[in-house]
């Protein structure tokens, strides 16, 4: 998958990501959604994505953002077109505010298809009302009070396809009891029905649906088909990661697990012990609990002058691998080090320079977690 629109996407909700989390519901059927009860919304999502964006208060990330010291190095990437259309005038519906709008929209995800297209992507709004009314009223305020929309149908589930202005795109729209999704492609949506009609769902993906765990309140995270370190996955195409984000003044990081068939695990336990050391300049990479405790243990133990070395001392001693690197040495031999850090990072390598990534992989129970600390260095 191209990360690249992932990125752009997470800049343009004012957050970073993933450039590269998520409040996890029981995976009802959506029939008994449909009936009333709590909505599941991975149960619209088609297995096949490449990968989903999800968060309960996009508010709390544009309020936070600027507030840090990166913000005017990581604002420089253009929004993608359906952010433009649609998400950058979402924050009125989701708190209190002038228009009676109060919680409107609870909880919104995107995800990402085959194309590198900035418009091969669905959002998917978890609401409070029923409707579509909110989408109507954000379009007439962009594009004039003479938009309708026509219909069609799709195996007995109605699309609605708006006109934006006077551009060549046009918006689907589909609706249901607590949700609404939308997408530039009506084909998309009907991938979306084609879902829910037939179980396709990433709710019913035999690894995805396992390891979904509870979220506390502001979360965003990423969820990649992808292993969290490329060496690690021999290109299985059935290998999740979830990175969580998380923001301060000076350091941005992503946290999360993988999420592994378990005929990987073996095998990904090995490799991880194995991955090849680098000690060079303003690069480090050590693998194998041992040797770890004995990197950290040593760096803890003399002055630390560097933000390179306070980045190495942060790491756990209990980690099965880590990583300290400036990626401005990352960015000068990137096909050297790709194997060493997401593509998503690789493929968007000039917004990372002005950091030093920090990762760890620690296994446990052949579970394997990992943390990725992005610290400014100016």
């Amino acid at each position: 998958m191209k990360f690249r629109n992932v990125v752009k996407i997470g800049v343009g909700l004012s957050v970073l990501l993933f450039c590269l989390g998520v409040a996890f519901y029981s995976f009802v059927s959506l029939t008994d959604a449909e009936k009333g009860k709590d909505v599941n919304m991975f149960a619209l999502i088609p297995d096949d994505c490449n990968g989903v964006l999800d968060t309960d208060n996009i508010g709390y990330y544009t309020s936070e953002f600027p507030r840090t010291s990166y913000a005017v190095d990581l604002d420089t990437l253009h929004h993608s077109e359906l952010i433009n259309n649609i998400l950058t005038d979402i924050t009125k519906y989701t708190s209190v505010n002038t228009h009676g709008l109060s919680n409107q929209i609870r909880r919104i995800m995107i995800s990402f298809h085959n194309s590198a297209s900035p418009k091969d992507v669905v959002a998917y709004f978890k609401v409070s009302n029923t409707g579509t009314g909110f989408v109507l009223d954000i379009l007439r305020q962009k594009y004039g009070p003479d938009i309708y929309p026509k219909t069609e149908d799709y195996r007995g589930r109605k699309i609605e396809i708006f006109p934006l202005g006077k551009t060549a795109n046009f918006l689907s729209v589909l609706s249901g009891e607590g949700y609404i999704v939308v997408s530039y492609h009506k084909k998309l949506i009907e991938r979306v029905i084609d879902a829910i009609k037939d179980g396709t769902s990433l709710s019913n993906d035999d690894v995805f649906k396992k390891y979904q765990e509870k979220k506390s309140a502001n979360y965003l995270t990423f969820y990649g088909r992808t292993a969290s370190l490329p060496l690690l996955s021999e290109n299985h195409s059935h290998i999740w990661s979830e990175f969580e984000l998380h923001l301060n003044s000076d350091v941005l990081y992503l946290s999360g697990s993988m999420y592994e068939p378990d005929s990987c695990s073996q095998g990904m336990s090995y490799r991880l012990e194995n991955i090849p050391a680098i000690s060079e300049d303003s690069i480090l990479v050590v693998s194998g609990r041992e040797k770890v405790d004995s990197c950290v243990s040593k760096v803890l133990s003399e002055p630390r002058n560097s933000i390179f070395d306070q980045c190495v001392s942060n790491l756990s001693r209990e980690a099965s691998y880590i990583m300290v690197a400036d990626m401005d040495k990352v960015a000068e031999n990137i096909k050297l080090y790709s194997s060493y850090v997401p593509g998503f990072i690789c493929e968007n390598i000039e917004l990372f320079r002005p950091f030093i990534i920090s990762s760890q992989i620690t296994e446990v129970n052949g579970k394997f977690s990992h943390i990725y600390v992005f610290t400014y260095k100016e």
